[in-house]
């Protein structure tokens, strides 16, 4: 059976497989948007996308912005959607047109996320993918994807993917060894991609037919801003190739003829764009740290790179002419080919040499964790906690920092009671938060906890604790915490993020039942 690699992109998504002569073929690209038409009757794509410009309070876009959130959730016909669930309507519907187009079932799927993405969205990627019915292979970062969607080169080359798509922004350094491929560190930012560019044009445009017609209010006329949203789009992809344009908007039979420049669309979103040179010089600043100092290439991937000032920009800064490589379709190509390694079967069909099977087959990856996971601790240096320890200060001590590889082990590390006597000691697990590792509480989100019960009476305030962390690649934690005297131990395992398998069965339910239109 053939394995599909899939782009679940934040505002478009695609599928794609790799046919017999060993090249991946893009089967069906469609915007991210899902339009529920009525109770258990859905749209997918682009009829969804124009649906939703009349009724958008129907519709579902960017939802990739809230995967791992188990505070986001829509109702819609008196029924209850996660993101998971929304994002499943749109894989069936993927993986129904590649039915449609081959003939057989889709089964296994590689589905690829931004690598700065948590365990938590990783995870709900996962879960998405059964609540479609599809089997996730693997969750694969999105430059690590493009990476793989060129052929193999010799020796070890360290890239810099730079991918700025609809909705969001990743930057990652990559270390290419023959077919291999391993993240060194990476970043980015899950609100920040071409939907914000689009939001400064329609607000420019709008500003501008108020210049021209002060009287008219058209922002509540439906046939207006889904007219206004088409030509934002058209303005953004045509200045990607032209200095300027121009766009006629017509409303209660007055008409205003906006012009827009590229160097006046570069100053609107200047601070977009800074935004993702700061991140970018972080993460090479961050890169040096582990020893990449050069890079091979500067990769472009993502439809907003296409702008001219994207490349402008990232040359200034780095000193190196970038390369554009396939930026709308890299990733999901990259996803094909590893859909198949992982499937090796798949290789020995393939009208291609041994040689090349083997390669295909023996590609590795590996990756990082983007957010450090880490323990509440005492800060010995407060007053407090001599006098009253309960009330004394605590922070976080992170045991796998930002950026280690996984699968990681952070061997046992010693912690110690406050309280003489003390009979529990609680371990709480904590993730890091934002883009900066902190220590401070704030800067930081309680996932987890567990408690070391019955420990021996008379131990001494001072009394070592062993705790071990160990995440595997599919973002299971396991906590382990030892007390040597006594021998008590706790271990406990942690699923970062997704729905209980409750919710996961319950959802494949109610999606299997929805009829799935595009």
């Amino acid at each position: 059976m053939t394995a599909f690699g899939i782009d679940l992109g934040t505002t478009k998504s695609c599928i794609a497989y790799v046919d017999d002569a060993g090249h991946p073929v893009v089967i069906r690209t469609a915007p991210s948007v899902v339009y529920f038409e009525r109770k258990d009757s859905v749209v997918v794509g682009a009829a969804a996308k124009n649906a939703a410009l009349l009724a958008p309070d129907l519709a579902v876009q960017l939802v990739k912005r809230q995967m791992g959130r188990k505070d986001a959730d829509y109702a819609f016909h008196g029924t209850r959607y996660t993101p998971e669930s929304i994002s499943a309507l749109i894989l069936k519907e993927l993986a129904a047109a590649a039915e449609r187009r081959l003939g057989h079932p889709v089964r296994d799927v590689v589905i690829t996320v931004p690598a700065y993405f948590g365990v938590a969205e990783r995870q709900a990627t996962r879960q998405a993918a059964e609540i479609a019915g599809l089997n996730a292979l693997d969750v694969l970062a999105e430059p690590v994807a493009a990476a793989l969607s060129g052929p193999p080169a010799e020796g070890v080359r360290h890239l810099l993917v730079y991918d700025l798509g609809g909705g969001t922004f990743d930057i990652s350094v990559i270390r290419v060894d023959g077919v291999d491929a391993s993240v060194i560190c990476t970043d980015g930012d899950h609100r920040l991609g071409g939907a914000d560019w689009d939001a400064r044009i329609r607000a420019y445009l709008l500003e501008a037919f108020a210049e021209q017609h002060p009287g008219l209010v058209p922002t509540a006329d439906e046939v207006f801003m889904q007219d206004l949203w088409i030509k934002a789009e058209q303005l953004k992809e045509e200045l990607s190739s032209a200095p300027t344009r121009d766009k006629d908007l017509r409303f209660a039979g007055a008409v205003a003829r906006v012009e827009l420049t590229r160097r006046r669309l570069e100053e609107l979103t200047a601070d977009l764009l800074d935004r993702t040179m700061k991140i970018t010089q972080e993460t090479v600043e961050r890169a040096r740290r582990h020893g990449v100092t050069e890079f091979d290439e500067v990769v472009l991937v993502g439809g907003m790179t296409r702008l001219p000032a994207v490349a402008a920009r990232l040359e200034e800064l780095l000193g190196r002419t970038p390369r554009h490589h396939e930026p709308d379709l890299a990733v999901v190509r990259g996803a094909a080919m590893f859909a198949l390694a992982r499937q090796s079967r798949q290789a020995d069909r393939l009208g291609i040499t041994a040689a090349e099977a083997e390669s295909m087959r023996s590609r590795r990856v590996t990756t990082v964790i983007p957010r450090g996971f880490g323990v509440r601790v005492l800060d010995h240096n407060d007053p407090l906690a001599r006098t009253d320890p309960m009330r004394a200060r605590t922070y976080v001590i992170h045991l796998l920092p930002a950026g280690t590889r996984l699968p990681a082990d952070s061997g046992p590390v010693t912690f110690t009671t406050v309280l003489d006597d003390q009979p529990v000691i609680e371990v709480e697990v904590w993730e890091q938060s934002g883009r900066d590792s902190s220590e401070e509480l704030a800067d930081n989100t309680l996932i987890g906890r567990g408690k070391l019960r019955d420990l021996p009476p008379e131990l001494p305030k001072g009394t070592p604790i062993h705790i071990t962390f160990f995440m595997g690649e599919t973002g299971l934690l396991t906590v382990h915490a030892v007390e040597p005297v006594s021998g008590r131990e706790l271990r406990f395992d942690l699923q970062i993020g997704g729905l209980d398998q409750a919710a996961v069965d319950k959802a494949k339910t109610a999606v299997a039942r929805h009829d799935i239109s595009s």
